[in-house]
Protein backbone atom coordinates (compact mmCIF):
# COMPACT_ATOMS: atom_id res chain seq x y z
CA UNK A 1 0.00 0.00 0.00
CA UNK A 2 1.43 3.44 -0.81
CA UNK A 3 -0.03 6.93 0.70
CA UNK A 4 -1.72 9.27 -2.04
CA UNK A 5 1.14 11.77 -2.91
CA UNK A 6 -0.98 14.47 -3.43
CA UNK A 7 -2.41 14.10 0.62
CA UNK A 8 0.78 14.48 1.92
CA UNK A 9 1.77 17.94 -0.86
CA UNK A 10 -1.56 19.23 0.23
CA UNK A 11 -0.91 18.86 3.86
CA UNK A 12 3.01 20.06 3.60
CA UNK A 13 1.45 23.20 1.58
CA UNK A 14 -1.20 23.86 4.38
CA UNK A 15 2.00 23.29 7.29
CA UNK A 16 4.25 25.58 5.26
CA UNK A 17 1.19 28.28 4.41
CA UNK A 18 0.68 27.96 8.56
CA UNK A 19 4.17 28.34 9.71
CA UNK A 20 4.71 31.67 7.28
CA UNK A 21 1.90 32.91 9.20
CA UNK A 22 2.96 32.19 12.78
CA UNK A 23 6.84 34.06 11.69
CA UNK A 24 4.37 36.87 11.05
CA UNK A 25 2.90 37.09 13.91
CA UNK A 26 5.81 37.49 16.35
CA UNK A 27 7.53 40.40 16.72
CA UNK A 28 9.39 42.14 14.21
CA UNK A 29 13.12 40.93 14.12
CA UNK A 30 15.94 43.82 15.31
CA UNK A 31 15.69 46.71 17.69
CA UNK A 32 12.26 47.69 16.69
CA UNK A 33 10.31 46.20 19.08
CA UNK A 34 11.92 48.37 21.95
CA UNK A 35 11.25 51.35 19.45
CA UNK A 36 9.01 53.99 21.27
CA UNK A 37 6.25 55.54 19.90
CA UNK A 38 6.52 59.25 19.40
CA UNK A 39 4.15 62.26 19.77
CA UNK A 40 4.84 65.36 19.07
CA UNK A 41 2.65 69.05 19.98
CA UNK A 42 3.25 73.02 19.59
CA UNK A 43 5.28 72.30 16.54
CA UNK A 44 7.84 69.67 17.97
CA UNK A 45 8.46 71.74 21.13
CA UNK A 46 6.49 68.96 23.28
CA UNK A 47 7.72 65.74 22.67
CA UNK A 48 6.66 62.13 24.11
CA UNK A 49 7.58 58.79 23.60
CA UNK A 50 5.35 55.66 24.26
CA UNK A 51 7.07 52.49 25.44
CA UNK A 52 5.81 49.38 23.64
CA UNK A 53 4.45 48.21 27.16
CA UNK A 54 2.33 51.09 26.79
CA UNK A 55 3.88 53.51 29.77
CA UNK A 56 5.33 57.01 29.05
CA UNK A 57 8.97 56.73 29.02
CA UNK A 58 9.77 60.18 28.18
CA UNK A 59 8.19 63.89 28.70
CA UNK A 60 10.43 66.91 26.75
CA UNK A 61 9.04 70.07 27.16
CA UNK A 62 10.98 73.04 25.37
CA UNK A 63 12.17 75.92 28.49
CA UNK A 64 10.37 79.03 26.39
CA UNK A 65 6.57 76.90 26.77
CA UNK A 66 7.64 77.48 30.59
CA UNK A 67 6.10 81.12 29.66
CA UNK A 68 2.95 79.91 28.77
CA UNK A 69 -0.67 79.26 30.95
CA UNK A 70 -0.46 76.03 32.75
CA UNK A 71 -4.12 75.22 30.80
CA UNK A 72 -1.98 76.29 27.95
CA UNK A 73 0.78 73.47 28.44
CA UNK A 74 -0.82 71.04 29.58
CA UNK A 75 -3.35 71.05 26.50
CA UNK A 76 0.24 70.74 24.33
CA UNK A 77 1.12 68.00 26.56
CA UNK A 78 -2.14 66.32 26.56
CA UNK A 79 -2.00 66.27 22.57
CA UNK A 80 1.50 64.79 22.20
CA UNK A 81 1.08 62.04 24.91
CA UNK A 82 -2.42 61.42 22.66
CA UNK A 83 -0.65 61.06 19.97
CA UNK A 84 2.41 58.88 21.14
CA UNK A 85 -0.56 56.75 22.05
CA UNK A 86 -1.83 56.28 18.70
CA UNK A 87 1.30 56.19 17.53
CA UNK A 88 1.57 53.16 19.25
CA UNK A 89 -1.66 51.38 18.38
CA UNK A 90 -0.60 51.94 15.07
CA UNK A 91 2.30 49.75 15.42
CA UNK A 92 0.46 46.89 17.14
CA UNK A 93 -2.49 46.74 14.88
CA UNK A 94 -1.23 44.67 12.14
CA UNK A 95 -0.69 41.96 14.34
CA UNK A 96 -3.97 41.92 15.10
CA UNK A 97 -4.81 41.06 11.67
CA UNK A 98 -2.13 38.57 11.55
CA UNK A 99 -4.05 36.55 13.70
CA UNK A 100 -6.85 36.92 11.80
CA UNK A 101 -4.98 35.38 8.69
CA UNK A 102 -3.19 32.87 11.15
CA UNK A 103 -7.07 31.73 12.30
CA UNK A 104 -8.12 31.27 9.11
CA UNK A 105 -5.03 29.10 7.92
CA UNK A 106 -5.44 26.80 11.01
CA UNK A 107 -8.95 26.22 10.04
CA UNK A 108 -7.89 25.01 6.77
CA UNK A 109 -5.93 22.66 7.96
CA UNK A 110 -8.20 21.32 10.36
CA UNK A 111 -11.07 20.93 7.96
CA UNK A 112 -8.97 19.75 5.06
CA UNK A 113 -6.13 17.71 6.89
CA UNK A 114 -7.40 16.36 9.65
CA UNK A 115 -9.97 14.35 7.74
CA UNK A 116 -7.43 13.42 5.05
CA UNK A 117 -4.73 12.41 7.88
CA UNK A 118 -7.68 10.26 9.83
CA UNK A 119 -8.10 8.80 5.94
CA UNK A 120 -5.14 7.53 5.81
CA UNK A 121 -4.73 5.98 9.15
CA UNK A 122 -7.90 4.12 8.59
CA UNK A 123 -6.19 2.94 5.17
CA UNK A 124 -3.71 1.67 7.68
CA UNK A 125 -5.29 -0.17 10.24
CA UNK A 126 -7.19 -1.88 7.86
CA UNK A 127 -4.15 -3.18 5.89
CA UNK A 128 -2.65 -4.18 9.24
CA UNK A 129 -5.83 -5.95 10.01
CA UNK A 130 -5.71 -7.67 6.58
CA UNK A 131 -1.88 -9.09 7.51
CA UNK A 132 -3.17 -10.11 10.74
CA UNK A 133 -5.59 -12.36 9.02
CA UNK A 134 -3.40 -13.31 6.73
CA UNK A 135 -5.39 -12.42 3.57
CA UNK A 136 -3.99 -10.16 1.13
CA UNK A 137 -5.68 -8.21 -1.45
Amino acid sequence: MTADPSMSGDFTRMLDATMAALRTVGPPPGDDADTPAVGEAADGQVRAEMGPDGRLRSLHVEPRLMRLGSEELTAHVVTAVNAAIDGLRTTLAPQVADMSQLREQLREVRDTAVPRLGSFLDALTEAQERLARGTQR
